[in-house]
């Protein structure tokens, strides 16, 4: 049986957003826009199944880009398992940060159903073959989930 991918679009936004540049090691700076595996991650907080893949096809920028800087005060150690105290004022450390103000973004996407011969687990394959194994119910499922706000896990920027 052939299978076509369905195309979904998300509108997304935030008051503050950071898409961490892995070079900064100390400080937090952001990408300029959301990165594709955020975007997938938006996504699967959505919907996700092992039976399905996300792949982002297109990210457009809505508001212009702006950034903030911002500095916050941070633990530079962790507490013992023991119980043994600690003394914040002795640890603290002031870090700084460059995040993006009044993001949105409009995400496209499309939903890969991955048929159960292509999965990891080839003892289920006929199992599932035989069920209501087909991509419009995990397409109806977004959808819906989508329209209503559901979210496995709530998504953040």
């Amino acid at each position: 049986m052939e299978y076509t991918n369905n195309e979904f679009c998300l509108e997304v936004w935030g008051d503050y957003a950071c898409f961490t540049r892995p070079e900064m090691k100390v400080e937090r700076v952001s990408y300029d826009v959301i990165t594709p595996s955020a975007a997938r991650g938006l996504f699967e907080a959505i919907f996700w199944k092992p039976a399905i893949h996300w792949n982002i096809t297109k990210i457009e920028i809505l508001n212009p880009i702006k950034w903030i800087s911002v500095r916050r005060n941070e633990v530079g150690s962790t507490m013992s398992s023991r119980g043994k105290e600690i003394f914040i004022e002795d640890k603290r450390q002031q870090k700084a940060g460059l995040f993006l103000r009044d993001v949105r973004y409009r995400l496209y996407a499309e939903l890969e159903f991955i048929r159960p011969a292509k999965r990891n687990n080839p003892e289920q394959q006929l199992q599932l073959e035989q069920m209501d194994e087909n991509p419009g119910k995990y397409n109806a499922i977004f959808e819906r989930r989508a329209t209503k706000g559901q979210c496995f896990n709530q998504p953040y920027l």
